[in-house]
């Protein structure tokens, strides 16, 4: 399986080291601007049966991501996080959870398009999809046709999709994610929590090494 960022890097042409050091700009960046926070007691709640997740109900380790679509930080963990779901997804279980910022006009629409296709079996693979082109549907006019031509790659049904997209259910499930994030401290996004602890690694080997201690 190739992870998220890849068909990115490579559609741009851009060298392997140009896009790693691009990663850890961005990285760097989300520290200086957010004053993010790593490294304390987790406050947000621990995953429950309507979660969206990757891996084993009963894994012994969870990682929760509080995340929005249309946030380029977002895109680059993302990459990351398939190459972390690849290796450790028969032993951690991983969460996403939504949480569309204000400033971003289309984050909305499009968790609401991840969510309808989880309900069609997609939705890591819509997931990926919208991190690997987010550039495409977030800087158009309309992301809704964008949109359609993803859930028909996927074999999606489209009119199940649109009615579920539309659904006030969808609606509410995308609202009460952020607003039990908001109370339980997030600030920015990615919101990373491994185990019951808030970090923020600046590396993939970090992410890595959190997961290995905390397993």
């Amino acid at each position: 399986m190739q992870t998220p960022g890849h068909h990115l890097l490579a559609a741009k042409g851009v060298p392997w080291v140009a896009g790693s050091l691009l990663l850890v700009l961005a990285v760097a960046a989300l520290y200086l601007f957010t004053g993010a926070a790593a490294s304390e007691p987790s406050r947000t709640p621990p995953p429950g049966a309507d979660d969206i997740s990757f891996g084993p109900a009963d894994a012994p380790l969870s990682v929760i991501e509080y995340s929005d679509f249309q946030c380029p930080f977002c895109a680059q963990y993302a990459s990351w996080l398939g190459s972390l779901r690849e290796k450790y997804g028969d032993r951690v279980k991983f969460v996403f959870r939504n949480y569309p910022l204000a400033n971003h006009q289309y984050a909305t629409i499009a968790a609401k398009a991840a969510y309808a296709a989880s309900l069609q079996g997609k939705f890591w693979e819509m997931h990926d999809l919208l991190f690997e082109n987010q550039k495409e549907w977030s800087e158009s006019a309309d992301p809704r046709p964008y949109l359609d031509s993803y859930a028909e790659s996927l074999g999606l049904d489209l009119d199940r999709f649109h009615a579920d997209a539309d659904a006030q259910s969808t609606t509410d499930f995308i609202k009460r994610q952020a607003a039990e994030g908001k109370q339980g401290g997030v600030t920015h996004t990615p919101w990373l929590v491994v185990g019951d602890t808030v970090v923020l690694p600046r590396s993939l080997e970090e992410f890595d090494k959190l997961i290995q201690e905390a397993l």
